[in-house]
């Protein structure tokens, strides 16, 4: 099984990292684990990125270029312009109010040029053998669909009129669904059951239209991005979120297999945090109690019944990640019906108060079932810096026995 492992996610904390800091950790990881890629972070001080690169040509590891795409990295930087309009009318503001997590519109010329042309200077420095593109989406709508459901800017609306779409009549459209409390349940059911829009009833037409429309945009500016790094004979790799999930956000693995050489599929079910399953489920779950008069209990079966998942009867554990790693499995099953080229399921080790505080025992077992579902590989998430070393051991310990496990079973 193949092992990847994310490092040193950009930000202005990476200034108070030596290189002496970032090759030890580095080389503690590839002393414990075969690692088979090492995705590194974006914008971060020179004498970083050359120790890490001696440790991976040390270790002959090929190093990627981890990117974001549609958000601010720190040098490239989302124009209130270029932002998200969302279903209400107003710009989709990033969560948080940060600029990493402030999305900018595929559809809009200047920002897709914009980005475009970020990621070729990126590429253009000759470091890496890959690319890791992160942020390859619409922010997520799960908070408030009302509001977060985008885009609605002008330049959206002309390259839907291009596809035979009317995209102010499908806003008009779907405000008036979701006016209802009705109509917020059956919303919520459909962001995570794409059966529910293969052959939609009339109210939901407007919903599966505005999702595959987002789906080709996503998928055209992923497939542009992935020719630059081509034409520079780098390999691509792709973040997605969960496979029940990307329906959210418009990303759709199959179309987006095509133009990459892995994806890793985002099955975190313990984090808190922006494109976790705890975090995105408890958003949605509480946008139903506050607005469509359903109770936390009937919430979160509604979203169960939707997503084929089991759930608990309580939001609270819901967000501490208190899930059934038989979701997990499921993820596994929807990442590989896909038919990516490989795929790789994306794992939290990381220790954060609040947002990842994890045992043992339960990495142990996540990491077992992922192995058992037959993925082709792991990425460590989401950032080495942050992981307790010891973690490291039992990847390891679990890694190995499941390839004995196989070998000789």
């Amino acid at each position: 099984m193949l092992i990847a492992v994310q490092y040193l996610e950009g930000g202005p904390h990476t200034v108070h990292i030596s290189p002496a800091e970032a090759r030890a950790r580095l080389r503690a990881a590839l002393d414990r684990l075969p690692l088979a890629l090492v995705l590194l972070g974006w914008n971060l001080p020179a004498p970083l990125v050359e120790a890490c690169v001696e440790e991976c040509r040390r270790a002959s590891v090929p190093l990627y270029a981890w990117q974001p795409l549609l958000t601010g990295d720190g040098r490239f930087q989302p124009r209130p312009a270029w932002w998200t309009i969302g279903l209400n009318g107003r710009p989709v503001a990033g969560h948080g109010g940060l600029a990493e997590f402030t999305f900018v519109c595929p559809n809009h010329p200047a920002a897709r040029q914009a980005a475009l042309d970020h990621l070729g200077e990126v590429l253009a420095q000759g470091t890496y053998q890959g690319v890791f593109l992160d942020r390859i989406r619409f922010p997520s709508p799960s908070a408030n669909p009302a509001a977060g459901l985008a885009c609605f800017c002008p330049a959206c609306q002309e390259a839907a009129a291009q596809d035979g779409l009317d995209l102010p009549l499908i806003q008009q459209q779907l405000q008036q669904l979701l006016a209802s409390a009705e109509g917020r349940r059956v919303v919520a059911r459909a962001l995570l059951s794409p059966a529910d829009l293969r052959s939609p009833p009339p109210s939901l037409e407007p919903l599966a239209q505005l999702l595959a429309f987002r789906r080709r945009a996503i998928t055209g500016l992923v497939a542009a991005a992935a020719q630059l790094a081509r034409r520079r004979g780098l390999a691509v790799g792709l973040d997605c979120f969960s496979p029940t999930l990307t329906g959210m956000v418009g990303q759709e693995l199959p179309a987006l297999g095509a133009h990459c050489d892995w994806i890793k599929v985002m099955a975190y079910i313990r984090a808190y945090g922006p494109a976790s399953i705890p975090f995105e489920l408890h958003n949605l779950a509480g946008w139903l109690v506050a607005s469509a008069g359903m109770g936390e209990a009937e919430a979160l079966s509604w979203l169960a019944g939707a997503a084929g998942w089991s759930l608990p009867a309580r939001s609270d554990a819901v967000r501490r990640g208190a899930l059934s790693n038989t979701i997990l499995t499921t993820e596994m099953e929807r990442g590989h019906a896909a038919r990516p080229p490989q795929l790789l399921a994306g794992l939290e080790l990381v220790e954060m108060p609040g947002v990842a505080e994890l045992d043992p025992t339960q990495i142990q077992a996540d990491l077992a079932t992922v192995a058992a579902a037959g993925v082709e590989g792991v990425v460590l998430s989401w950032d080495l810096w942050h992981m307790p070393l010891e973690r490291l051991e039992l990847v390891r310990h679990v890694v190995i026995n499941e390839q004995l496990r196989t070998v000789h079973p």
